[in-house]
C-alpha cells in the first residue's frame, strides 16, 4: 500500500506539471487570437461596420419604396415579409476585442513565461491542502493569469514576492489511514486528468474558431508575399464607395419626392 501511495504522489506531481504547462499554452493561444482579432478590427473591422451601416441605409430606402408601391397598389403601406424578418432577426456585430499589450522583446517575453510557470507551480489551486487554501490559491491564480495576459512583468514580480501557502503534496492528515489517503489521491488524480482533458479539448476547439482559420490564411498569404488584410480592406473600400454613391442617389430621389408623395425623407 505504501508503494501505491508513492506512485499516486508521483503521478499527481507529474499531472500538476502538465496542467500548468497546458494552461500556460492555452493562455498564450488566447492572447495570440485576441491580438489577431484586434489587428483585424483595426484594419478591416471598421470598414465592415461602415459597409453594414450603408447597407442598412440603402435597405431602409428600398423598404420605403416598397411601402410607397404597396400604398398605391393595395391602398395601405406595409413592409414585405422579407423586410420584416430582416429587421427583426438581423444580428449586430459583436464589440471589438480588447487591445493586446504592447509587444515585448524576446528576453522580456521569455522572462514573463518563466516567471508565470514558477508562480503557477507555487500557487496553482490544484495544489491546495483544503477548501480555504484552494480559495486563496484561486484568487492568486486569477491575479497571476491577469498579469500574464497583460504581459506585465512588474505585476508578476510583485506577486512572486508574496508568501506561499502550505502545499500539501499528499502527506495526509492526523488520524487519516493510508487507505483513505489513497482514495483521496485517486479522486484528485481523476479530477486533474479531467481538467487536463478539458484544456486539451479547448485547445483543439480553437483551431475551428473563424478568426483562427482566418489568421492561418493571413500567415500563409504573408509567406507568399501578400498582405491579405490590406487586400480585404482595399476591396471593402471599393465596395463602400459604390454603395455610398447608391445611397446618395436614393436619398436625393427621396428628398425630391418629399412627403406629398407619401414618402417621408429619412433623418440622416
Amino acid at each position: 500500500m505504501h508503494d501505491e501511495l508513492n506512485q499516486l504522489r508521483a503521478a499527481l506531481a507529474e499531472i500538476h506539471s502538465q496542467l500548468i504547462e497546458a494552461e500556460a499554452d492555452l493562455a498564450d493561444r488566447l492572447a495570440e487570437i485576441n491580438a489577431f482579432e484586434f489587428e483585424f478590427e483595426a484594419k478591416v473591422g471598421h470598414l465592415i461596420d461602415t459597409l453594414d451601416s450603408l447597407e442598412a441605409e440603402i435597405q431602409e430606402f428600398n423598404d420605403r419604396i416598397d411601402m410607397a408601391r404597396n400604398k398605391v397598389i393595395f391602398g395601405y403601406d406595409h413592409l414585405s415579409v422579407d423586410s420584416q424578418y430582416r429587421r427583426t432577426w438581423q444580428v449586430p456585430r459583436t464589440s471589438a476585442p480588447t487591445p493586446p499589450p504592447e509587444p515585448l522583446d524576446a528576453s522580456s517575453e521569455a522572462e514573463i513565461k518563466r516567471l508565470y510557470r514558477q508562480l503557477a507551480r507555487r500557487f496553482h489551486p490544484d495544489l491546495a491542502s483544503d477548501e480555504a487554501d484552494r480559495a486563496r490559491r484561486t484568487e492568486m491564480m486569477t491575479a497571476i493569469n491577469d498579469a500574464y495576459a497583460a504581459r506585465s512583468l512588474v505585476e508578476l514580480i510583485a506577486l512572486a514576492q508574496q508568501s506561499d501557502t502550505t502545499i500539501d503534496t499528499g502527506r495526509g492528515r492526523p488520524g487519516q489511514t493510508e487507505a483513505q489517503l489513497i482514495e483521496i489521491l485517486k479522486a484528485e488524480l481523476t479530477r486533474c486528468q479531467r481538467r487536463l482533458h478539458e484544456i486539451e479539448k479547448e485547445l483543439r476547439g480553437l483551431r475551428f474558431k473563424p478568426s483562427v482559420e482566418l489568421s492561418l490564411e493571413v500567415k500563409l498569404a504573408h509567406r507568399q508575399g501578400r498582405d491579405m488584410l490590406a487586400d480585404m480592406a482595399a476591396k471593402l473600400e471599393q465596395k463602400i464607395a459604390r454603395r455610398t454613391a447608391e445611397r446618395d442617389m436614393l436619398k436625393a430621389q427621396f428628398d425630391q419626392l418629399g412627403p406629398e408623395q407619401g414618402i417621408i425623407p429619412l433623418n440622416r
